[in-house]
Order: C-alpha cells, then sequence, then structure tokens
C-alpha cells in the first residue's frame, strides 16, 4: 500500500511534533487536509530523550540568534494554546543565574552577556547577594565568592503533562501519526528529492520531509549521501527528596554554573537536578573523534542498561547538592538515571532546508528541543509555505555551514596554536 503525503515528519520527539502539529494547523486554515501531514515515530510519542527533559524555559543564550528565538518561544509557551490548542500548567518560577566572581569581584563575560540580551531585549540582570537572598527560600547557599543573575521570566513545566498536550495536539490538529514504525530507508528520483520513505510495514511518499529525528539522523540518512553531523552527550539527572515542610517558598530555578548544575523543583517534596551542556566544544569535540561526522546510531539511548548511574555519579552529585542546598545535608535519593543531549560540533541546531536535498528540512535542537519546540514547529510551516521572521532567524544554523571542509578546520582550531574554539561557547 502506498499512501501519499504533504509532510512526513520523521521523529515523534517534542520537535517532530511541534512541526506536525504546527502544519496540520496551517493546512487546516487554508482549507486543505491536515491529516495529510504524517508523524512517524519508530516507538511512541516522546518515549526517548523527550520525556528527560528538565522542563525548563528560559531565554538566555550566550549565542544572540538563538536567544531571540529563545524569547519568541518563551512567550509562545505562555499561550501554547493558540498554537497546540491544548493547555498546560506553567510554573513562572524565574531563575537564578549563579557565576564565579573573577579577580576584580565581577566575571565581564557575563556582565557582558546582560548587556547583549538587554539589546534584543530578555531581562535578565546583574543583581545582589541580597536581593538573590531575597528570591530564594533560606535552605539555598550563596556564597561571597560568587555573582547572581536574574532572569525573571523563566519558567518550568512538568514533562509528563508536556506528552500529554503533545499527544492532544496531534489529536486535535488531526495530522497523521504512526507510532512504532520505523523508517528503513529512502528513495530519491534524479532531481533529488526524495520520492518515497520506506517503512518496515508500508511505503509512502511525500512532498515534503521532515527530519526531527535528532541523535537517529546520522544513520538514517546515510545511504542516500547526506551528512548530519549529530552526536551524543551524556547527562545525568538526579531527583532528591526533599521536606514539604520546608517549602514555605517557591524556589527558582538555579541554574549553578559555580557547580555545574541546574536545579528546579520537581514534583512537590523533591529538588532535580542535572548537568548543562559542555560549553568547550574542544570538550564535545571528543564525540565526534572515531567517525566525526556519522554516528552508528541512536538506540543505545533508549536501552535501559546505558540509562542508569553508578555510585560514584550519585555520589558526586549529592557532593554538589550539599553545596547549595542546606537542608539537604542528610540526603534521600528519590530517583535518577542517565540521558543524553544530541549535539553538533559547533553546539548550534540544523534548521531548514537540506544542501542536497531539495524537499528535506531539518529540525533538530542541538540538546535544547523542549524549550524551542514551539517555535521551530512555526518556522517549519515558514520553510514550507511563506517564508517569515522566523525562518530568516534561522539562517545561522543551516547545515550548510558543515562544508566538506568544516571538521578540517574544527580540529585545527581544537587541536592546533589557534586555540580558540574553547572559548566560544562557555556561558550558558
Amino acid at each position: 500500500m502506498v499512501n501519499k503525503y504533504h509532510t512526513v515528519v520523521i521523529g515523534g520527539g517534542c520537535l517532530g511534533t511541534a512541526s506536525a502539529i504546527s502544519i496540520a494547523n496551517h493546512l487546516k486554515s487554508i482549507k486543505k487536509n491536515p491529516e495529510s501531514v504524517c508523524l512517524i515515530e519508530k516507538n511512541v510519542l516522546s518515549s526517548a530523550l523527550s520525556i528527560k527533559h528538565s522542563g525548563i524555559v528560559r531565554a538566555a543564550n550566550a549565542d544572540s540568534n538563538a536567544a531571540a528565538l529563545a524569547k519568541i518561544s518563551s512567550e509562545m509557551w505562555l499561550n501554547i494554546k493558540n498554537f497546540w490548542d491544548t493547555e498546560i500548567e506553567c510554573e513562572r518560577t524565574g531563575a537564578i543565574w549563579i557565576a564565579k566572581k573573577n579577580e576584580s569581584s565581577s566575571n565581564q563575560r557575563w556582565d557582558k552577556l546582560a548587556d547583549d540580551l538587554k539589546a534584543i531585549p530578555i531581562d535578565f540582570k546583574k543583581i545582589s547577594m541580597d536581593a538573590a537572598h531575597k528570591i530564594c527560600p533560606d535552605y539555598v547557599k550563596l556564597y561571597d565568592n560568587e555573582v547572581f543573575y536574574h532572569e525573571p521570566d523563566a519558567c518550568q513545566f512538568d514533562p509528563s503533562h508536556v506528552r500529554q498536550a503533545l499527544y492532544q495536539g496531534i489529536r486535535r490538529s488531526h495530522a497523521t501519526l504512526f507510532e512504532n514504525e520505523e523508517v528503513m530507508g529512502f528513495k530519491k528520483s534524479k532531481s533529488n528529492k526524495i520520492t518515497e520513505i520506506v517503512l518496515k510495514n508500508r511505503i509512502i511518499k511525500a512532498e515534503f520531509v521532515i527530519n526531527a529525528a535528532g541523535a537517529w539522523s546520522p544513520k538514517l540518512f546515510k545511504n542516500i549521501g547526506i551528512t548530519i553531523p549529530v552526536g551524543v552527550e551524556p547527562v545525568f539527572v538526579v531527583n532528591w527528596l526533599n521536606s514539604l515542610a520546608a517549602k514555605k517558598k517557591v524556589m527558582p530555578i538555579i541554574a549553578d554554573y559555580t557547580n555545574r548544575a541546574y536545579f528546579r523543583s520537581w514534583r512537590d517534596g523533591e529538588i532535580h537536578m542535572h548537568q548543562p551542556r559542555k560549553r568547550g566544544i574542544d570538550e564535545a569535540s571528543t564525540l565526534f573523534a572515531d567517525n566525526p561526522l556519522a554516528i552508528i546510531g541512536a538506540d543505545f539511548i533508549t536501552n535501559p542498561v546505558n540509562q542508569m548511574q553508578g555510585f560514584s555519579s550519585l555520589n558526586h552529585y549529592e557532593e554538589i547538592a550539599h553545596k547549595r542546598f542546606k537542608n539537604l545535608q542528610n540526603t534521600v535519593f528519590s530517583s535518577g538515571y542517565q540521558s543524553y543531549f544530541d549535539i553538533t560540533p559547533d553546539l548550534k541546531f540544523i534548521l531548514g532546508p537540506d544542501a542536497k536535498i531539495n524537499n528535506l528540512y531539518h529540525c533538530l535542537g542541538s540538546g535544547q528541543a523542549f524549550k524551542y519546540a514551539p517555535v521551530f514547529g512555526e518556522m517549519m510551516v515558514q520553510f514550507l509555505f511563506d517564508a517569515g521572521q522566523l525562518s530568516d532567524l534561522a539562517a545561522p544554523f543551516s547545515i550548510k555551514r558543515f562544508s566538506s571542509g568544516y571538521m578540517k578546520n574544527f580540529w585545527e582550531k581544537v587541536t592546533g596554536n589557534d586555540y580558540t574554539l574553547n572559548q566560544d561557547n562557555n556561558a550558558l
């Protein structure tokens, strides 16, 4: 059986689902069939990395282009019913960012970031320790050798509620959903268009194809000559049980760059903590060392054996938690697991048209899929129909930047005398 669709979206995580919802809703708005959008997920919707995100939505970002998109996405999350026809409860807690002071009792890099974000504009400003104490509950430890920044508009969601909303959004958009359906390959025409998507149980055709498969992308598209530079970086997550009696005040999101950990309040009586992405590209480069632009596959991500944490990781996280919280001296471990970020060599997204296949578009989140989901979904609509502000903002994230000589230059900068890449993304 061969079915013809307007758009086939590959990957049922946050970005793929958001893309399918947005495109289906757009088709409805122009009196076309929303069921001609087909979302393909090899397991079940939002079952891989998308169910393990922290639920944090914030706009602050060291890359000004990404920050502009994050600001739009943050505003969309607060009005998500207008885009997905579903409601999700949002905790508008704000965020405290913590960095180390340097010799001048400040941090010039973070001060510059605050100035850069002000121009977008994003409300992200330096505050005193006294102001930080007033925002945080009294069980949060703050130190004299630290500098503090406040992002009052940052918010957080419960990932399980987001997953329910994604299902509801797909149903209400009337997009077609194939779960437990794996893409086995593609057929393309002489004009370099994908003509057929070969699945385990059927063959389907599409006018447009959107790749939202994240870390699975290199293996999926390798056989039609598409090289997608996406690797995976492990990230550890721990939830510590906290006394409900101690929750007299809402805790803001704490972005602790002194100890390299994020903290948020989690499901009544827990403190959720996870690592941020590695910001030095020299660190991230090790993930591309064996086979720089062709990761073999990403099925290990969903293998239970590869989601467990060892004692040393838990012990390390416990030490960090003790440094930041007074009330966790007698720590009670609640739950923990290992997850992954999908990353690119330059730690930036891959968005927009493919460089070789004329009807293929990419929507890859580079470890930040969740918070950008609404804006990237609407961006895909602009790529397929009418260009606009969002598709224009995606220009710096085109896959075309990874030219044939990119990795040669990459390794020269990481290992050579011109050692600059490790300075590019050290903040946020």
